[in-house]
C-alpha cells in the first residue's frame, strides 16, 4: 500500500468514527486559562475538539468519495455551532476558538458547492464567523503565539468569504508580526521564556504563521515564506532554527534545559506536520530527511484528549 492510500484510509477511518458525533455547541463557550485550571480547560476544550475533528475529516472524506453521508455530517456540525454559539468567555476562549475553530472553517470551505447546505445556513455560518468569532480573535492583545493563531483564523474566514481585500489586510498584519515577534537568529523571544515548553511554543507559533502565509500565497500570490522583514527576520530562518534543535539536539537548546519534545517521534507528533506541509514550498532536503521515516503524517494529536491539537497542518500532504 502506498503512502497516499494509507492517508486516505486514515481519513476515512477518522471520518467514519466521527459520523456519530453530535454537536456540542453551547451559547457561551467558557474556557478557563490552562495554567490556572488545567482540568477545566481540557474539559471545556473537548466540546469543540470532537466536533472540529469530525467535521474536518468528514469534509476530507466527502472530497475523496463524494458520499453525501459525510457532507451531511459536516453541515450538521457547522449549523450547530453557528446557530447556538454566541460567544467565547474566560481567559483562553479567544485562543482555543482560533486554533480549533479553523477546523470548522476549513471544513466549511469544502461545503460551499454542496447543494445540501442551504444558502440560508451558509449565511448563518458566515454571520457567526464575522459577528462572534472575528471580534474575539481580533481583540487578542498578546503578540506571541496567540496573535499567530488569530491571524491564521481570520485569514481562514476571509478565504471562506472570498474577501481578497480582507486577506490583503491580514497579510500586512502578518508581515508586521514576522518583523516584531521573530529575531534574525531564528528564535522567538516571547516563546524562549516558556521554560521547558519553549521549543513546543516555537512550533505552536510557527505552525499558524506558516499556514497563514500559505493562504496569502494561494490567494494573492505574495510570497511571505521567503520575505525578509525590515528587522531582518524571516520564517525560513525560524523554521531552520527550530528544526536544528528538535532533530535530536534538544539538549543543546540555549535557554532552559530539559525541553519537552516528542520521544519517540511519530506520525501524529509535532513538529512533523509542520515540516511535511512545508516541503513542497521550500523543497529543503533537511525537511524531507526529517519527515520521511514517519510517513504518512497525520497531524499533531493532543495526548490528553485524543483529538487534533489544532488545524494549521493536519494531513499536510492533502491540505484542505
Amino acid at each position: 500500500m502506498n503512502k497516499q492510500q494509507e492517508i486516505n484510509d486514515l481519513i476515512l477511518q477518522y471520518a467514519n468514527e466521527g459520523l456519530s458525533v453530535q454537536c456540542h455547541a453551547v451559547p457561551i463557550w467558557h474556557i478557563p486559562g490552562f495554567y490556572f485550571d488545567q482540568e477545566g480547560h481540557q474539559s471545556a476544550k473537548r466540546l469543540m475538539e470532537e466536533d472540529a475533528q469530525a467535521a474536518y475529516t468528514a469534509a476530507m472524506a466527502y472530497r475523496l468519495t463524494g458520499d453525501a453521508v459525510y457532507a451531511e455530517q459536516v453541515v450538521r456540525l457547522l449549523d450547530g455551532w453557528a446557530s447556538v454559539n454566541q460567544g467565547f468567555a474566560d481567559n483562553d476562549g479567544p485562543l482555543v476558538s482560533a486554533y480549533i475553530g479553523t477546523g470548522l472553517i476549513q471544513a466549511a470551505e469544502q461545503m460551499k458547492d454542496y447543494e445540501g447546505w442551504s444558502m440560508e445556513s451558509k449565511e448563518v455560518f458566515a454571520h457567526w464567523l464575522t459577528d462572534v468569532c472575528m471580534p474575539a480573535w481580533d481583540g487578542i492583545t498578546g503578540r506571541n503565539n496567540w496573535w499567530s493563531w488569530s491571524l491564521h483564523a481570520q485569514l481562514c474566514v476571509y478565504r471562506f468569504l472570498e474577501d481578497i481585500d480582507g486577506i490583503k489586510g491580514e497579510a500586512m498584519l502578518l508581515k508586521a508580526h514576522i518583523d516584531e515577534s521573530l529575531e534574525p537568529s531564528g528564535f522567538i523571544p516571547e516563546e524562549t521564556e516558556r521554560g521547558t515548553n519553549a521549543m513546543w511554543y516555537h512550533y505552536f507559533s510557527l505552525a499558524p504563521m506558516t499556514a497563514a502565509a500559505r493562504i496569502v500565497a494561494d490567494r494573492t500570490g505574495e510570497d511571505l515564506f521567503r520575505w525578509i522583514s525590515p528587522r531582518g527576520n524571516c520564517l525560513k530562518k525560524a523554521l531552520d532554527t527550530l528544526l536544528y534543535y528538535v532533530d535530536g539536539r534538544a539538549e543543546q537548546w540555549p535557554f532552559e534545559k530539559e525541553q519537552h519534545v516528542p520521544a519517540p517521534l511519530a506520525a501524529d507528533t509535532w513538529p512533523l506536520d509542520l515540516y511535511e506541509g512545508l516541503i513542497p514550498i521550500y523543497n529543503d532536503p533537511k525537511y524531507e530527511a526529517f519527515v520521511k521515516p514517519y510517513r504518512p503524517i497525520t497531524g499533531h494529536m493532543n495526548r490528553r484528549s485524543g483529538y487534533f491539537q489544532s488545524y494549521a497542518w493536519c494531513f499536510p500532504t492533502i491540505q484542505l
